[in-house]
């Protein structure tokens, strides 16, 4: 999801309130830093030293990837969000990131990312959805929209699975020629909450 913020002229960034307690959960100690210099991502600290703890393992085994870590630390500094939730943003990415004015915002699972509002205008441009694009795109929303979580117990043949608001039980019996029957029965719970159970499956 995007954002729009504004840095104001001593460069600090006010995040918006709806991103807020994403940041604060892991305190307001936090570490901003950027890949390339074009833009600007903000680490809760915590999640920062486990990524710099992975790039130090990295670079141990590999030295061509020295230069994801030298470029972290060089556009990176520690910085502690204040009370009004603003974040200072680093000297350097100010100038290269152009953190000025509108700026726009995107969350991802465990940092923040800021661009430039022009800049990533700019960038949208030269990099368009390509056809291996849409087809990747495809794909994922041709993907199951309740997706299921499976357990098996083959010892006692029974199957527990869950759906988004639904439960299902699923029970293999032998019958005396020694054939599988099976029975599966679910649980769905309905708009207002309540449970109401259904078969799903009934094979004879």
């Amino acid at each position: 999801m995007s954002n729009s913020a504004k840095v104001d002229q001593k460069g600090r960034l006010k995040i918006p309130v709806t991103l807020l307690p994403m940041l604060r959960r892991s305190g307001t100690e936090l570490y901003v830093t950027s890949e390339d210099g074009y833009s600007v991502r903000i680490y809760p600290m915590q999640v920062w030293n486990q990524v710099e703890e992975r790039l130090e393992r990295l670079c141990s085994r590999n030295r061509n990837n020295q230069k994801l870590l030298v470029r972290a630390k060089y556009f990176g500094q520690a910085v502690t969000m204040d009370k009004q939730g603003r974040v200072l943003i680093p000297i350097v990415l100010r100038s290269s990131a152009q953190m000025k004015g509108a700026v726009d915002i995107f969350d991802y699972l465990n940092y923040l990312e800021v661009w430039n509002h022009v800049q990533f205008l700019k960038d949208l441009k030269s990099s368009p959805i390509t056809a291996q694009d849409e087809k990747t795109l495809n794909k994922l929303s041709s993907a199951p929209r309740f997706p299921w979580a499976i357990r098996r117990n083959k010892e006692e043949g029974y199957v527990h699975g869950t759906e988004r608001r639904s439960r299902i039980h699923r029970q293999v019996r032998l019958d005396s020629r020694g054939q599988a029957s099976h029975v599966i029965r679910g649980i769905r719970t309905d708009p207002a909450g309540r449970a109401r159970g259904v078969t799903l499956h009934a094979p004879k």
